[in-house]
């Protein structure tokens, strides 16, 4: 799992980041509020402006979000194996410095030796 780690200024700046782009979606949707019409096939819909346009925003976020999951699930799948792979490797280590006579097994990075 990934941790972020956030200092007090970079989260202060996504706050103000994100305050910023409330205010401009606000400011959007007051100078577009002209009710429009939308026809699609046999099918007409009919609402205003800026609501119309950030539900054609979030249908195509969605789709290349439905896209991108398969991509998103084989790296999860991979990541997986290269954990099991990495943990048989230092299993595999560990038996062998143990077999070696006269040999002290040095420590690893992430065995929590120092």
């Amino acid at each position: 799992m990934v941790k972020i780690r956030l200092r007090r200024g970079h989260m202060q700046f996504f706050l103000f980041l994100a305050l910023v782009i409330a205010i401009v979606l606000v400011l959007f949707a007051v100078q577009n509020a002209t009710v429009v019409t939308v026809s699609f096939l046999t099918l007409h819909f009919v609402g205003s402006l800026a609501f119309i346009l950030v539900i054609v925003f979030a249908a195509g976020f969605l789709a290349g979000l439905l896209m991108s999951v398969p991509s998103i699930l084989r790296r999860g799948s991979a990541l997986r194996e290269q954990k099991r792979k990495v943990k048989q490797l230092e299993e595999a280590l560990k038996a062998a410095a143990q077999l070696t006579p006269g040999h002290e097994a040095k420590s690893t990075p992430g065995d929590g030796a120092q």
